[in-house]
């Protein structure tokens, strides 16, 4: 999910000269209080993705430009405004240029923690075919917004700072698309006047009301919404909860990038390369490196799986891949019965909770490997594989069968079972599904061409219940560097 969060007006419960540092910078349980808000809803959706609205002066002063994508990674926009605003509409809005698309939308408080599913919230209001949903919390106190509802449980009316029922709007709120949100802030800031000086995004969604959309509520409990809109709440929360706000905030398990990389690359040898496969030269990096920049997302981080002789035949190189710091080598001195057992030896390196990605090391994919996750996160999948539409049905891929429900019920290696190739890009929610899968593929002796291969651990997780999708790429998008042949022919396409 894509969220927008507006920190460019001046807050005046927080003077400048009471408070050196910005807001969004200001220590809540000895944290900048946006680091607790981005980690608090980084570690309850993983698919997030962020668009912050800043002041420039705080961006040159404090480096909050920096911090942002720190916190939130490098694909991260930040949009820098001259002025404070005129409240969180005009904020958003300054943002017109990266939302107005049809992708949904949720524009959130700088200075709150919502202690909630928020990818399931997220995935519930899209597939509730709404229009727009808020978060809603049981309170009284004319602070906040409010909604009231009709039989149906559907916001008919909000209102900012009037109290209208007992369902406060807990400060998210989701647009079925970017630019359903222009255009209903559009008209509610020609039609209306600003309340105490700024105009609130409570009343765009009356706009939607008005046109006849549908929006949605989901309530949590009043304890699990948390904000520090002011010095007090700040106190209360940091006096009473006691270390409560930074475990809420405790940052997500990033991914695992497993690549096993353990291969003689006999042909390269052959033909006068010197240098294991991995660390040959492509135009200035790695073949490594290029596949880990291919498959690049956000903290996540990589275990290469290498042979011993090959990194010590290059220290230097493997020296200069470390200072990266995003990846830890699992040396083997060995071959192993296959690429699922040559993973499994790595396994002391896993995060067992955390999301697994299996890589081949010698292909390029073109496609945007963060889509490819987020889709399996908006489906609530245990796993999914990487796929393309093979129409000859040729036998040297490995294939997977989708029923009915759009769910993969088998694959095959090497067995042409559907149209749905597989690329050898293979996602698992978690780790130890991975580990107890292939483990019991390999107890069972389940072997494709006397090996253990990767992709038919999924029949194992698939019969224990799991969830397991497809993700299409262009036949055209994959690029084969694992030979001399296909190397030169990469080479001419960069």
């Amino acid at each position: 999910m894509r969220y927008l969060i507006p920190i460019a007006s001046k807050d005046d419960l927080f003077p400048k000269d009471e408070y050196h540092f910005p807001k969004p910078l200001i220590e809540v349980d000895g944290a900048p209080m946006i680091s607790l808000v981005v980690n608090s809803i980084r570690n309850r959706d993983a698919s997030a993705r962020f668009i912050f609205i800043v002041l420039h002066q705080d961006a040159l002063e404090y480096s909050l430009d920096q911090i942002l994508k720190l916190l939130a990674g490098p694909s991260t926009t930040v949009i820098e405004l001259n002025n404070p605003t005129m409240g969180a509409v005009c904020s958003a809005l300054m943002a017109v240029d990266h939302i107005g698309d049809d992708e949904p939308l949720v524009i959130c408080n700088g200075d709150q923690i919502i202690d909630a599913d928020l990818s399931g919230i997220a995935r519930d209001f899209v597939r509730s075919g709404a229009d727009a949903g808020v978060v809603t919390f049981d309170s009284v106190h004319p602070r906040w917004s409010y909604i009231r509802e009709n039989g149906r449980g559907e916001v008919i009316e909000t209102a900012e700072k009037r109290v209208l029922s007992r369902k406060a709007i807990a400060g998210y709120y989701y647009f079925r698309s970017g630019n359903l949100f222009i255009e209903k802030a559009q008209t509610y800031l020609l039609k209306a006047d600003p309340l105490g000086g700024k105009y609130y995004l409570s009343p765009v969604l009356n706009e939607v009301v008005l046109s006849g959309g549908r929006i949605v509520q989901h309530e949590i409990p009043s304890d699990n919404y948390i904000s520090f809109y002011s010095p007090k709440r700040i106190e209360f929360y940091q006096n009473e909860l006691r270390g409560k706000v930074a475990v809420l905030a405790k940052p997500s398990r990033s991914v695992q990038v497993v690549i096993p990389m353990a291969g003689l690359g006999s042909r390269f040898a052959k033909v006068g390369y010197s240098k294991p496969k991995p660390f040959i030269d492509v135009k200035g990096k790695t073949m490594i490196e290029r596949v880990m920049d291919n498959l690049r997302l956000d903290h996540a981080r990589f275990v290469l799986i290498a042979r011993q002789e090959h990194l010590d035949a290059e220290p230097d190189v493997v020296d200069g891949l470390k200072e990266r710091g995003d990846l830890v080598f699992s040396p083997i001195d060995f071959v192993t019965e296959g690429a699922a057992c040559t993973v499994l030896t790595a396994r002391h390196h896993f995060d067992p909770d955390a999301p697994l990605l299996i890589a081949n090391c010698d292909q390029i994919v073109d496609f945007d490997c963060a889509d490819y996750l987020y889709d399996a996160i908006e489906r609530d999948l245990d796993g999914s594989i990487l796929c393309f539409k093979d129409r000859d049905r040729d036998p040297k891929w490995s294939f997977a069968h989708v029923n009915d429900e759009g769910l993969v019920d088998e694959v095959k290696e090497k067995v042409p079972i559907s149209d749905n190739a597989t690329v050898g890009i293979y996602y698992f929610r978690r780790a130890r599904d991975f580990i107890d899968a292939a483990t019991d593929m390999i107890a069972h002796n389940d072997r494709s061409n006397n090996e253990f291969y990767v992709c038919p651990v999924y029949n194992y997780l698939i019969r224990q219940g799991g969830r397991i999708g497809v993700y299409h790429i262009a036949p055209d998008a994959m690029h084969g560097i694992g030979t001399p042949p296909d190397l030169e022919a990469y080479l001419e396409l960069i």
